[in-house]
C-alpha cells in the first residue's frame, strides 16, 4: 500500500495496541494535524509513513497483526474535508517488530501533535 497524498486537512492518528491486556494509557494515541506542521515536520511525517505503511496491512486481512499477545501500531489517516471524494480514510496495522525506528520515535515523542 502506498501513502496517499497528505493534504493540509489530513490528520494522522498513531497508537500502539495489542498485547495481553489492553491498558488505555499505554496506547499513547497521537493525533498529528498536518495543517499545524511546518514544512520540515510535515516532510518528516510523510517520510516515516512511507517507510511504515508498506510494512503493514489493513485490519481484517488474514495476515494483519493483532492475534495473541502481539503488539502493533495502528496508523489511521483521516481527511477532515470529506467533500473531496478522492480521499478515503485509511487504517494500517504495522507489527511492532516490523515498525521502523522512526515510527516508534514518532509515537513516543509526537511531531507537533495534539496528544490524548
Amino acid at each position: 500500500m502506498q501513502v496517499p497524498e497528505l493534504t493540509d486537512d489530513a490528520v494522522v492518528e498513531l497508537a500502539r495496541e495489542g498485547g495481553v491486556a489492553y491498558i488505555p494509557h499505554l496506547s499513547g494515541l497521537r493525533r498529528i494535524a498536518l495543517s499545524t506542521l511546518n514544512s520540515a515536520q510535515r516532510q518528516r511525517v510523510v517520510n516515516i509513513l512511507q517507510q511504515a505503511i508498506p510494512r503493514g496491512e489493513p485490519p481484517g486481512q488474514p495476515s494483519s497483526p493483532g492475534g495473541g499477545d502481539q503488539r502493533y501500531f495502528r496508523i489511521q489517516i483521516i481527511w477532515t474535508r470529506h467533500n473531496q471524494a478522492q480521499y478515503t480514510d485509511i487504517i494500517v496495522l504495522v507489527p511492532e517488530q516490523e515498525a521502523p525506528e522512526s515510527l516508534v520515535e514518532l509515537w513516543q515523542k509526537g511531531e507537533g501533535c495534539v496528544c490524548d
